[in-house]
């Protein structure tokens, strides 16, 4: 009787073994499998660029705020041709050319003095952050929306405060709200204020209007 339960641990010893063996190795193959199908997938980055366009509206090719440009090897197809466009787009890298995932246009109109514009209204958004890059002053606002119809945007410029040995230009972000417009809820969105008329400029402040009050970002 002992001699049985003896070789029935031996038999069950040897059976747990054969099982952990097979775990092992499949997990190993799953491991294995993955580590493939990762250094098969392309890495994919968001950035905010200049797209431009070829006479068939399609993007030809990018420039990325560091200064590089790039081919675009799998292209997606703007609104207007012969155009550059400030840009969110999603894509990946293909032997130094790009390949484009997305594209979503960016509002970047030049600003314009106070006596330009009828209305001055700054309606409230939500700030989540600002920098500059590429020559440009970039926002990362949020919008309550239901997203039914367009909010326009305006960059104003108030002021230039020369002090002899700095300049810094002052800004306004202005923000119209459709009337018809519920805050259901919050649209992230980037906008990019050009710089180019402003080389001679230290430092750029832009005033945004915020549902806790007025914000001054100073870059």
């Amino acid at each position: 009787m002992k001699q049985t339960k003896m070789e029935h641990r031996s038999n069950s010893s040897r059976m747990m073994g054969m099982v952990l063996v097979m775990l092992l190795a499949l997990c190993l193959f799953v491991i294995s499998c993955n580590s493939d199908d990762e250094d098969q997938m392309p890495s994919y980055f968001m950035d905010l660029v200049e797209a431009k366009t070829n006479h068939d509206t399609l993007v030809t090719e990018i420039k990325m705020d560091n200064g590089a440009m790039y081919d675009v090897h799998q292209t997606i197809k703007a609104s207007t041709p012969d155009t550059t466009y400030r840009c969110l787009c999603m894509y990946a890298f293909n032997d130094n050319q790009i390949a484009l995932y997305s594209l979503e246009h960016v509002f970047s109109a030049y600003p314009r003095k106070a006596s330009e514009f009828k209305s001055h209204a700054t309606d409230a958004v939500k700030f989540i952050s600002s920098w500059r890059s590429g020559g440009y002053l970039n926002l990362q606002i949020g919008v309550m929306t239901t997203d039914a119809e367009r909010h326009a945007f305006a960059f104003r410029e108030d002021t230039i405060l020369d002090k002899g040995t700095s300049k810094t230009v002052y800004f306004t972000l202005l923000h119209k709200r459709p009337e018809n417009d519920n805050e259901s809820y919050t649209k992230t969105m980037f906008l990019s204020l050009p710089l180019s008329a402003y080389t001679d400029c230290d430092s750029f402040a832009i005033s945004v209007q915020t549902y806790e009050g007025m914000r001054q970002i100073v870059r």
